[in-house]
């Protein structure tokens, strides 16, 4: 999907503290009729402002910073002084932006508040919901803020409670994947044909990657996307089945509701990192939660928050590909493990998994089309790039969560690629 001008620039400016570049003369005088231009949305330029004002600036950016300080009635919409001029706040929430725009963490009661303005609140502009994800992301969410938001976010998901006494969840990027295929899909598949009921959830398409989800992967194989919950607990159950898919708009309206806003804001905003363990479907002692990271900030945040949180019966952490919870199939990675014991940090390698060592190039690009050609084949018994990744990951996962020990984990993953036991839990659970 590409980009405006604005949001080019956006992009290039706001990536976050370690990854930004500054924004040249020429760039900079740019920027300044497109902030009165309201062909271009008020959230994309609500974003760049917080992107300025946050990020440390080059010489170039200092002296138009303080052009803007100085003249910011004439070179900003009127909605927007107020996050220049912070005594001219009104809103409680406004209050809350300037305060992170300031670089203040917000108490654990400011953050909830302000989470379920963002969720339910339309008398907040869409701009504020952006300029205050973008400004939380930039000043780096405090322990107690990232609590708030991700009960807040709980507290609204649409969640059947089940008795199924051990349910694996599949915690992925909802932008899906640009480099590599994503095997979700698949992967649920061969857990569940591993006696282990298994459940994905996402959305069809999201800010900022647009990759390939496992929502599209699904309607390649003209499966059903946008069940309930009880359609998606008969899969689970059924022995014959054991996977499924429920989408955000299904169990979490208010959250699918702002991917416009996410879209105008370019970045990857908090959102990204929780909206993916919510649980939709959950077990009588919570999932087992299987999720990634690839910012060094999230290793030990994620875990931390896991912990605290005490609603997952076991997660395992996992600098994956593209900061998935799929472990890379030519290098060792870190694993860090959450359990009634505590957090284990860790790496982990794929030979103590697979028999043979493997090479594995990112992609230019993939495309939905191209994923489910690669996982149909693997469950299949192809033994492809694919084949592989899914045994890898089904065996460290039955493993290292203690459902299963190493070799039955793999010797069962990998007898049911190869006598298609897997592809047909795979091909019924579509319907």
């Amino acid at each position: 999907m590409g980009l405006n001008r604005l949001e080019e620039l956006l992009k290039k400016k706001g990536i976050g503290p370690e990854g930004s570049k500054s924004l040249q003369d020429i760039e900079l005088n740019e920027v300044e009729p497109l902030l009165k231009d309201n062909t271009y949305s008020l959230t994309t330029r609500a974003t760049l402002i917080t992107a300025l004002l946050m990020l440390p600036p080059s010489e170039a950016e200092k002296n138009w910073l303080e052009k803007l300080k100085n003249e910011f009635r004439k070179l900003l919409p009127a909605d927007l002084h107020f996050m220049i001029r912070h005594e001219e706040a009104t809103s409680d929430f406004e209050k809350y932006l300037c305060s992170t725009l300031a670089g203040t963490d917000l108490s654990y009661t400011q953050a909830g508040d302000a989470m379920k303005f963002i969720l339910g609140d339309e008398s907040v502009p869409a701009f504020q919901k952006g300029a205050f994800l973008e400004a939380q992301r930039l000043k780096r969410e405090s322990f107690d803020e990232n609590k708030a938001f991700f009960d807040t976010l709980w507290d609204h998901t649409d969640r059947l409670q089940t008795e199924l006494p051990v349910l694996i969840d599949i915690c992925d990027n909802y932008d899906g994947f640009n480099r590599y295929y994503n095997l979700a899909p698949f992967i649920a598949a061969l857990i569940a044909s591993c006696g282990y009921p298994c459940l994905i959830h996402g959305i069809d398409a999201v800010a900022p990657k647009f990759g390939v989800t496992s929502s599209r992967v699904i309607e390649k194989g003209n499966g059903r996307t946008k069940r309930t919950h009880q359609s998606v607990l008969e899969n689970l159950q059924d022995s014959s089945i054991g996977w499924a898919y429920i989408d955000q708009s299904v169990f979490h309206p208010r959250l699918h509701n702002l991917t416009t806003i996410r879209k105008e804001m370019v970045k990857r905003p908090f959102l990204a990192t929780f909206e993916k363990m919510m649980q939709p479907v959950r077990a009588s002692k919570g999932n087992y939660i299987l999720t990634g990271f690839t910012h060094a900030h999230y290793r030990t945040e994620v875990a931390e928050q896991l912990k605290n949180q005490n609603k997952a019966a076991a997660a395992i952490v996992i600098k994956g590909l593209e900061g998935s919870s799929c472990p890379p199939l030519n290098r060792e990675t870190i694993q860090i493990l959450v359990n009634k014991d505590g957090i284990t940090d860790r790496t982990i390698q794929p030979i103590a998994f697979l028999r043979e060592e493997h090479t594995q190039l990112p992609f230019k690009s993939v495309d939905a089309d191209q994923t489910y050609t690669a996982g149909l084949a693997a469950l299949r018994g192809i033994r492809n790039d694919s084949f592989y990744q899914m045994l890898y990951y089904a065996g460290m996962a039955l493993s290292d969560f203690g459902l299963l020990t190493k070799e039955k984990s793999m010797a069962y993953a990998e007898e049911n690629l190869l006598n298609g036991k897997a592809y047909r839990h795979f091909q019924k659970g579509l319907n």
